[in-house]
């Protein structure tokens, strides 16, 4: 499924400090190498990215089933604060199966989403590599009108990642198996009880899914749904996946000054069944 000695491997690419004419130098480092961006090739024909997802093995790819909404983004009429805002949960509002394999492409082993020498983006190799999908599994999040969780899909890739440079998968907390402590810290948030979830949200927390509270300068926005949540294992140095972004706060209330919310993932380990069987083929 994924090789113990390489799942969670933080690395530094020296290939990847490439300076331009001007002597602008990129980012050296790649934290976070199972990153990835989800893009949908939009009316114009070019891609867009729309969301974050993760990589699990060298060939597959866990993100968001909210992601393939036709209208994602949109502020859909009658949203309140307490709603997930701009959800079209009808299963006639998400991509048909034939859409989301053919306008849906993966970009791995990126530093950058495009050239901006500003930002530091200054080689097109610091954009990593983009793939076709050839295959997926989506769950029932559309059927059950996006109000019973199961906000993951999971994408197998046309080749393997292994010979992308900046590229690697992220550890399963059950392949191998991992204890995960009471109070573990994960990547850029920390926890918050379920009680402060509801205040927040005004509804109960989808069965599979796990709170945590949003920091004002790291909290998620476009692009960063379907993102993973990751624990660092001391022991083994070794960075493994607890939980795919569902929602959070809406970008545009925070530019306008608003709080922060608690934000809502599904953890992963209610999913392994639909996890291993896909990756085993048997899906």
């Amino acid at each position: 499924m994924n090789h113990p000695e390489i799942c969670g491997r933080q690395s530094t690419y020296t290939s990847f400090v490439l300076t331009d004419d001007a002597g602008n130098t990129g980012n050296p480092t790649h934290l976070a190498p199972w990153a990835v961006q989800i893009r949908v090739k939009a009316r114009g024909g070019d891609y867009e990215v729309i969301c974050g997802g993760i990589l699990i093995t060298s060939r597959h790819v866990l993100t968001a089933a909210h992601c393939f909404q036709k209208h994602f983004g949109a502020k859909k009429e009658g949203d309140d604060e307490s709603s997930m805002s701009g959800r079209y949960c009808e299963e006639n509002q998400r991509f048909t199966d034939s859409e989301i394999l053919t306008r849906t492409m993966v970009t791995v082993g990126a530093m950058c989403t495009r050239k901006a020498e500003k930002y530091g983006c200054v080689n097109e190799k610091q954009n990593g590599k983009t793939l076709k999908v050839s295959r997926f599994a989506i769950g029932d999040f559309y059927k059950t009108h996006c109000e019973q969780g199961g906000d993951i899909v999971i994408l197998e890739l046309e080749k393997s990642v292994e010979d992308v440079e900046g590229a690697n998968y992220a550890c399963l907390p059950f392949a191998p198996k991992t204890e995960i402590k009471d109070g573990v810290n994960v990547t850029s948030f920390a926890p918050e009880t379920l009680e402060t979830c509801e205040e927040n949200w005004g509804t109960s927390i989808p069965s599979d899914s796990f709170c945590t509270a949003e920091e004002e300068d790291k909290n998620v926005c476009s692009g960063d749904s379907g993102g993973g949540l990751t624990f660092h294992q001391t022991d083994s140095s070794r960075e493994f996946l607890i939980a795919i972004v569902s929602y959070g706060s809406d970008c545009v209330q925070l530019i306008g000054g608003s709080e922060p919310r608690s934000q809502i993932n599904t953890d992963v380990r209610k999913h392994q069944k639909f996890i291993v069987d896909f990756v085993n083929g048997k899906k």
